[in-house]
């Protein structure tokens, strides 16, 4: 009689923990369908996950440009530092399991992980919040999206939990969830950049179709007034409207090629970022001669960031380097794209991590796995830029 109560006891408990999943799985369909923040509907997920079974804590991790950031959890302490004090691990030389499912695309149970992840010198930078939860097994799935892996799902089984059938199932299906909602956020924010890219084309061809021209026969004007002027006051006017008219025409170019670079250079990189130096150099006064290379076929979004790159340093070049001369390179050097800014301008002074504009620079070649140099040479100032050319 006391087995039998035991049993159904289990069944019962069995049958509740099945329910709780389900119903977790349809509270987080939910969360992804309505929330228009991705963190906020990765946290309800992840608490979703902690709540309907034994896990004592949750991560989701996403990953980007190489690059792995945690956007969900529950059951940690806040740390804001988690990916650097993750990156430090990587280099001591720690065995990143969920990295391991990632890249296989399969999930990985491992039992009693806690104590070798504390024990293991490698982990020391993350040992006080991976030892804070009490835990004991570690699972990880991969969060896949029409057969690409975009993430994946840590799950710290509390202790004595063996992962296993239903439970490992149910796992699968919230990273499943997961995954849509960082899918839904990629497709939300690509319909969105699009939006903003095809509004600048617009203004674009409005401005040289328009005020460009008419600048243009502003110039042209000018120049015949000057022609037939003597000397005197009226040619002195003349001289003045033209250096006006040249200086607004620039000016007006430089906007359109700001709004919509790509397009309006014949949609190449190479040819956008020549049409760049000359603006730069008209408006400047700063020599940029320019060289290319072999030009890859890049996608629209990673010509647009490394065009971007060429104009927050060419910017940097005029407002900071006292230069007189920069020259620009862009080409392909084996699998690489390799963009080159140097000067001969009087260098850095001071470390050039903090400015905003070299921020977001380094962010722009990051988001395509590359890598950004800047440094002193002998003549100046250089800034190298290098990141993978699309197979």
């Amino acid at each position: 009689m006391t087995e039998l109560t035991s049993a159904c006891h289990r069944g019962a408990r069995t049958a509740g923990d099945g329910q709780r999943r389900l119903a977790a799985i349809a509270r987080a369909a939910s969360s992804v369908a309505d929330a228009a923040s991705l963190s906020v509907t990765l946290d309800v997920v992840a608490r979703e996950v902690v709540q309907a079974t034994h896990i004592a804590a949750v991560q989701i991790l996403r990953v980007e440009g190489g690059t792995m950031r945690v956007v969900g959890k529950a059951g940690f302490t806040d740390a804001d530092d988690f990916t650097e004090r993750l990156e430090e691990c990587r280099r001591l030389g720690a065995r990143l399991m969920f990295v391991e499912a990632f890249q296989a695309q399969k999930r990985i149970v491992v039992p009693h992980r806690k104590a070798a992840v504390l024990a293991d010198p490698a982990w020391g930078p993350l040992h006080a919040i991976m030892g804070a939860p009490d835990w004991d097994t570690f699972a990880a799935v991969p969060l896949v999206v029409r057969g690409r892996a975009v993430g994946v799902l840590n799950a710290f089984y509390s202790p004595g939990e063996d992962p296993a059938g239903e439970m490992l199932e149910f796992l699968e299906a919230m990273a499943d969830q997961a995954a849509m909602a960082v899918d839904s956020a990629d497709l939300l924010a690509r319909s969105r950049q699009e939006a903003r890219l095809e509004e600048r084309a617009r203004l674009a061809r409005e401005l040289h179709d328009s005020v460009v021209q008419q600048v243009f026969s502003m110039r042209m004007q000018a120049k015949a007034l000057r022609a037939h002027a003597g000397d005197g006051k009226v040619r002195d006017i003349a001289d003045e409207l033209l250096d006006l008219a040249q200086q607004a025409l620039a000016d007006l170019r430089g906007l359109v090629l700001q709004l919509h670079p790509l397009e309006l250079a014949g949609r190449g990189l190479g040819e956008a970022v020549r049409t760049l130096a000359e603006s730069v150099q008209a408006s400047s006064g700063v020599k940029i001669r320019f060289w290319s290379g072999e030009q890859p076929e890049l996608p629209a979004d990673q010509a647009e960031d490394v065009f971007r790159i060429v104009q927050e340093g060419l910017h940097n070049v005029v407002k900071h380097a006292q230069a007189t001369t920069a020259v620009v390179s862009v080409s392909r050097a084996g699998g690489e794209l390799v963009v080159e800014i140097c000067d001969d301008g009087i260098g850095l002074t001071g470390p050039p991590a903090g400015g905003l504009g070299v921020v977001s620079m380094r962010e722009r070649a990051q988001r395509w796995r590359g890598t950004m140099e800047i440094g002193n040479t002998a003549a100046g100032c250089r800034v190298r830029v290098r990141m993978p050319c699309p197979r």
